[in-house]
């Protein structure tokens, strides 16, 4: 567990340009499937490779990623100060589909995993939604934990990555892998 936990660090560290996070994350998801295999990491060596080879696909997925993260904080902030008609049920409907289309990234993580595509890792991710929608709602719970324990213990965020990846794989494994 605490190569995963340094594992994590790593990832911190090479996410925080932004730019990498879409490789960062499928690297990650890569390693954690290797280790729940074979109860040990791949060499560091064969994870910094597939960075490399990640690196420019992974860059327009971050970037989709943080544009988006920005429209959606930019419609909460009009919908809440009443720039934009609409009120309550405008933004509650605002996040019932961002939490919809975060639960197809999340399920969508797991499938990176061996080389996957982000585009046929969200085609797989969108499937299992539909499939077992639970799975979906218990990635976003599992985010939330990861993220209020990070908000509440910031030095644990450092370490989160890793194991937010391994309870992904864990659902994945348990909820929609079953029923495939």
């Amino acid at each position: 567990m605490s190569e995963l936990c340094l594992l994590g660090l790593v990832a911190t560290a090479l996410s925080l340009p932004l730019v990498t996070v879409g490789a960062v994350v499928a690297v990650l998801s890569s390693a954690v499937a290797h280790w729940a295999d074979h109860d040990d990491l791949p060499s560091w060596r064969v994870m910094v490779a597939e960075l490399r080879w990640r690196l420019l696909p992974g860059v327009a997925v971050s970037v989709v990623g943080v544009l988006a993260a920005l429209v959606v904080v930019t419609q909460v902030r009009w919908l809440a100060s009443g720039v934009v008609p609409g009120g309550t049920p405008a933004l509650v409907a605002l996040l019932v589909a961002t939490a919809g289309l975060l639960s197809v990234v999340l399920l969508a993580v797991p499938r990176l995993a061996g080389g996957g595509s982000w585009r046929e890792a969200l085609a797989g991710g969108w499937a299992a939604l539909l499939r077992v929608p639970a799975a979906g709602a218990a990635a976003l719970g599992v985010t939330l934990i990861a993220a209020l324990l990070a908000v509440t213990l910031p030095g644990v965020g450092l370490l989160l990555p890793a194991l937010l990846v391994l309870a992904l794989h864990a659902l994945h494994r348990a909820l929609v892998l079953p029923r495939s």
